[in-house]
């Protein structure tokens, strides 16, 4: 409650944070939409992987360069074109249902999430100008669990549109949500910011940061991390999506209902978090162990409740993960270093993760959901010995050095 308070007393970050929500749930609704249309028309793993993959694709470009756009420009007008020259795109799949054309689905797909690449580290960025420093704690926890909420909300009455009518209305519904965010940030234009960052400043700082992964023991473990993890969740994405779909066939809704009980199990990851005292890289490589468990778990699903469940304790311990490794590299990561390491290290895990998706479309037209969701389960928990291994062998103490002497 102490994060919704706080947007009494900032009412700058209260219009970022419903220009924010706006976005998110026409998002979900998207989402939603796009799969079940996209598997309506193809009934095919391999197209519904290379969907996925058109989402994920584009934060390769725009990772790296997001940071230096924000600096580089006024953070709120590059929120409201982001979000207005997106609506139109909204549409596309509309055209793409009425001429069974896939590539103007692909195509909205691939512009939205390259809108959506700049869009969320521009956001974080502005948090800070509009924020009062005593106020980031509490915003930035608010962040989290809108998150996850989000996800769940947006999924969920996605799904239930979709199947009170079609598909159709939540691509209508995403468009004007963009249009509506944009109005709402359009507020913070005015707003005078700073811009600092130099084209020459920013390639050395990305060859500095690329540098500082490889050189310091402790940032190559978790560039390890970085790039197999998502090896693994890019088959999750495809998966659940399956098991919605083809195995238990409940469409559009289930689709839905999927990632609203993945949304609810980071909502509740979040909320455990505050229990956590040390020893996160321990805890962080447990979950991913139990990770692999519910992956086992959910191999041999025999009703679509049971999966719902699954998916929420897989989230769960998922975002417990997660909260686990940000806080390491938080804690550890010069000031000075942090957004460029944290935009590489997110376009390592976001281009393994848009592979895997592609290799898990293929690899559903040999197997079925079960069977992968098997072999996903094994691979999350020999990822989990490796990493324990990995960081038995780190030396903290002297990557700490390092990384203090680099900042």
């Amino acid at each position: 409650m102490l994060g919704f308070n706080v947007m009494r007393e900032e009412p700058r970050y209260r219009i970022l944070f419903w220009s924010s929500f706006l976005n998110g749930v026409g998002s979900r609704f998207a989402q939603v939409g796009s799969f079940a249309l996209l598997y309506l028309l193809t009934e095919s793993g391999v197209a519904l992987a290379t969907l996925l993959a058109l989402r994920v694709l584009p934060t390769i470009v725009f990772a790296p360069i997001s940071g230096y756009l924000a600096d580089r420009f006024h953070k709120a007008r590059l929120l409201f074109w982001t979000d207005l020259l997106r609506a139109p795109f909204a549409l596309l799949p509309l055209w793409a249902a009425a001429t069974e054309q896939l590539w103007l689905l692909y195509a909205s797909t691939f512009v939205i999430a390259s809108g959506e690449a700049v869009y969320k580290p521009v956001r974080y960025a502005a948090i800070p100008d509009l924020v009062q420093r005593k106020h980031l704690i509490a915003v930035n926890g608010l962040e989290q669990n809108v998150t996850g909420t989000v996800l769940v909300f947006g999924s969920l009455l996605g799904g239930v549109l979709a199947y009170v009518s079609n598909v159709h209305v939540l691509f209508v519904f995403h468009a004007l949500f963009l249009l509506l965010a944009a109005l709402f940030i359009r507020r913070l234009v005015g707003i005078k910011q700073a811009s600092s960052s130099s084209r020459e400043a920013f390639a050395s700082s990305m060859k500095e940061s690329g540098r500082l992964i490889f050189q310091v023991a402790l940032l190559r473990v978790f560039f390890m991390v970085m790039l197999l993890m998502p090896l693994a969740n890019g088959v999750d994405n495809v998966l659940f999506n399956l098991f919605a779909l083809d195995v238990f066939d409940m469409g559009d809704l289930g689709v839905g209902l999927i990632y609203a009980a993945l949304g609810a199990g980071f909502v509740l990851s979040s909320t455990v978090a505050r229990w956590i005292r040390g020893k996160y890289i321990a805890v962080g490589v447990w979950m991913i162990a139990l990770e692999g468990a519910g992956h086992l778990l959910l191999s041999q699903s025999f009703f679509f409740g049971q999966t719902l469940l699954l998916a929420m304790g897989i989230a769960f311990v998922g975002g417990i993960s997660n909260i686990c490794f940000d806080t390491v590299l938080m804690k550890t990561l010069p000031t000075s270093k942090r957004g460029l390491l944290f935009g590489t290290l997110s376009m390592i895990s976001n281009s393994a993760m848009g592979l895997a998706m592609i290799g898990a479309g293929f690899l559903t037209e040999w197997l079925t959901p079960e069977e992968s969701a098997f072999l996903v389960g094994i691979a999350y928990i020999g990822f989990a010995l490796l990493f324990m291994a990995a960081f038995k062998q780190v030396d903290a103490q002297k990557s700490m050095r390092a990384l203090k002497k680099a900042g």
